[in-house]
């Protein structure tokens, strides 16, 4: 199994976006959906309402209100029943406007969603993520994240399946500023064993994306054996504004899981644009839920953030 698919959707959804919605270079082509290669494994959905003729291997359209209108959003990808299917958001999005907020509506009980911010027609703009605020009756509001913008901005639903939908909105405040994320994965639990699917670590919400930045990472095992290396950045040519990424090498995990024990220290040690920064973390204590086998890391001193605008 490789780590990029334990990897949770919240953490790559910015690069995904970035690639997706053509920010840089050319947004991937749609592929006809096809059945998953085996249903069996996947958890069984809860009967599906019947709406006329709609195809119901795919998802009822979300609904977003705002203002006095409304408009059905059909999912551009999706995995629904036992279909998934890969595409791009429309040409033409649907465009809110200015308005103060946006109400999300969707039929089927027990879905959520979170919603991410990428500045119109920027390439490789700042992806900002944000969960959105249930009101009760099934539905949910969505107010400006960042800072006052064009936004094309991607609604990920995830409940018996997943979906996302997009439209543009011209938010017309700013809105809640993200703070900087970390985290790191070198070991992993394997059938009860010790082992490694590749070296990442991973910066996003930084204030801006650092001219210069070198990672070095130390293994460090309950009886004191230690293992240190210089982290791969990746080469990656399109990443959101404010994150960095590191991607290897994978060989150092593989020798880290060879150090012995079953509980380790993280010691990372940032260095960017010149200024160091330090965070330590334990495997598998700290582990993030939903991310496994990541770690959160908190620096000192923290990470430069976006400052609000006077």
């Amino acid at each position: 199994m490789a780590l990029k698919r334990r990897s949770s959707i919240r953490s790559v959804l910015g690069v995904c976006l970035v690639l997706i919605l053509g920010a840089c270079g050319q947004a991937p082509t749609g592929r006809t959906a096809t059945p998953r290669e085996d249903p069996s494994e996947t958890t069984p959905l809860p009967p599906q309402p019947t709406r006329g003729d709609r195809d119901l291997d795919k998802p009822p359209p979300v609904t977003i209100r705002y203002a006095e209108q409304s408009s059905e959003l059909e999912a551009w990808t999706y995995c629904f029943g036992n279909v998934c299917a890969d595409g791009s958001p429309p040409a033409d999005l649907v465009d809110v406007g200015n308005v103060p907020e946006v109400f999300v509506e969707f039929p089927l009980p027990g879905w959520t969603f979170e919603a991410s911010f990428t500045p119109s027609g920027e390439a490789c703009g700042r992806v900002i993520t944000v969960p959105l605020e249930q009101t009760g009756g099934g539905a949910s509001v969505l107010r400006p994240a960042g800072y006052a913008d064009t936004y094309d901005v991607t609604l990920f639903g995830r409940g018996g399946g997943d979906l996302f939908v997009t439209f543009r909105w011209t938010t017309p405040t700013d809105g809640p500023l993200p703070k900087p994320e970390a985290r790191l994965a070198v070991l992993a639990d394997h059938d009860g064993g010790v082992d490694s699917y590749g070296v990442e670590l991973a910066i996003s919400n930084l204030a801006e994306t650092p001219k210069s930045a070198t990672a070095t990472v130390t293994v460090r095992a309950e009886d004191g054996d230690s293992l240190s290396f210089v982290a791969e950045q990746s080469n990656a040519r399109c990443q959101a504004e404010g994150s960095i990424y590191w991607d290897g090498p994978d060989d150092e995990g593989l020798a880290a899981a060879r150090l012995g024990g079953d509980s380790f220290i993280y010691e990372v040690e940032l260095l960017l644009n010149g200024v160091r920064h330090s965070a330590t973390a334990r495997w598998p204590e700290d582990e993030i839920r939903g991310n496994e086998p990541s770690v959160a890391l908190e620096f000192e001193p923290p990470l430069p953030a976006l400052e609000p605008r006077t």
